[in-house]
């Protein structure tokens, strides 16, 4: 009786949350491609013959295609629901990997790999954003946001370092187990929720439509420089560390405990991103995410590359609660049409990242230096204060 009152019905209390089932989710899927995420650009790199033109290549097709499945994405939200499109999607993902795992048995492997992410970003995003926007409190979204930040960096400050570790002492093979493994087990929670549907009636003329009025004009901004200035990161950031030699396990535990340093970024942003002073923090946040990716290009060694980055993790956290705070509650606000205006985030922002990453590619074919990209992702920085209140430069008159 004690033990059960003090353990089982809280855990019971606990697991029954529809919130909680889907931060558990998140939880777990984060560990598992926390562990491959940073050294999945150097895998296809490495397959491609050390050609960063290539690897961009296949990034920009995968946000091509799936900028042009967005809408389908919304539809399929529709039909099944929440819940049973980020099931489906797990089952995409894991052909992804396994299509990575086999990538030297056949030439159709990297097109069939392309499709397959597409494909899975297709069936999880719209619904994860809808799910998340519907549910999160509209008086208390940077709660919830800090909150979902909470659910994807607590397991990344293990994971990269464990993937790391396997890459250091074993081989990418094992790595994609592990991987495997964790995505199917994050889909348990998911069969323990209560299905919600939504009503997605936007064809392609008016979701295309919406992301040209002139309402809706600085949050395309916005969702374009958070996608080019991520892009930079998770893509380009990843292939430099390995170009200037630094080793697996170096660069995991560099990851790892960037991380960790921004837990306190994310607690002190959510906890200040439901007042007002939420626009103070995110043009802060910017500019020192701008100026992190300036002193990004004087990277030179392990050393300064866990300085930089670890600064630029704690700005970039800084930056991203307060903007995905305003991004939902932006989202939650249109009411019947919330997922509309998630579509047309996924559109803006997957299409804005394929085209940038093919410039880069035809860049990077003529000039090798992939500091290139870092100039670029402190200026797009910036443009994270467009979905907020800028700051005005006000000329100073002579009295």
């Amino acid at each position: 009786m004690f033990f059960s009152y003090f353990f089982i019905d809280p855990l019971k209390r606990f697991f029954i949350r529809e919130d909680n089932q889907f931060f558990i989710s998140i939880f777990l899927r984060s560990f598992a491609l926390g562990m491959i995420l940073i050294f999945e650009p150097i895998y296809l790199y490495l397959h491609f013959q050390e050609s960063l033109p290539s690897t961009l290549i296949f990034f920009a097709l995968i946000h091509g295609l799936y900028g042009l499945l967005t809408v389908i994405g919304g539809k399929i939200m529709a039909r099944l629901g929440y819940d049973w499109a980020i099931l489906i999607s797990h089952l995409f993902f894991l052909g992804y990997y396994i299509f990575l795992y086999l990538i030297n048995t056949s030439s159709f492997i990297i097109p069939l790999a392309i499709v397959f992410k597409a494909l899975g970003m297709t069936f999880f995003w719209p619904s994860y954003h809808t799910s998340f926007a519907r549910f999160s409190r509209k008086d208390q979204t940077g709660k919830y946001v800090s909150k979902k930040f909470y659910a994807y960096t607590v397991p990344n400050i293990l994971g990269p370092i464990i993937g790391g570790i396997i890459l250091s002492k074993y081989s990418y093979n094992l790595l994609f187990v592990f991987v495997l493994a964790f995505l199917l087990i994050s889909a348990i929670p998911l069969f323990f929720k209560r299905e919600e549907k939504e009503s997605y009636a936007d064809g392609y003329k008016e979701a295309w439509g919406r992301v040209f009025k002139k309402e809706n004009r600085k949050y395309s901004i916005g969702f374009i420089c958070e996608s080019l200035e991520e892009g930079t990161n998770a893509c380009l950031w990843p292939l430099f560390m390995f170009i200037l030699g630094i080793q697996y396990l170096s660069m995991g535990g560099i990851t790892s405990f960037a991380i960790f340093l921004s837990l306190v970024a994310i607690f002190y942003a959510g906890r200040i991103s439901d007042s007002l002073k939420r626009f103070n923090l995110l043009n802060t946040g910017s500019f020192l995410t701008s100026i992190s990716w300036v002193l990004k290009i004087f990277v030179h060694n392990p050393i300064s590359a866990f300085f930089i980055h670890n600064f630029y993790m704690m700005a970039r956290y800084l930056t991203l609660v307060p903007f995905h705070s305003l991004f939902y509650e932006k989202a939650a606000s249109q009411e019947a049409l919330t997922d509309e205006f998630i579509i047309l985030r996924e559109i803006v922002s997957n299409f804005s990242r394929f085209i940038f990453l093919l410039f880069l590619a035809i860049v990077l074919y003529f000039f090798s230096d992939i500091r290139i990209s870092f100039l670029i992702a402190a200026i797009v920085s910036l443009g994270f204060m467009t979905i907020g209140k800028p700051p005005r430069f006000q000329r100073i008159k002579n009295k």
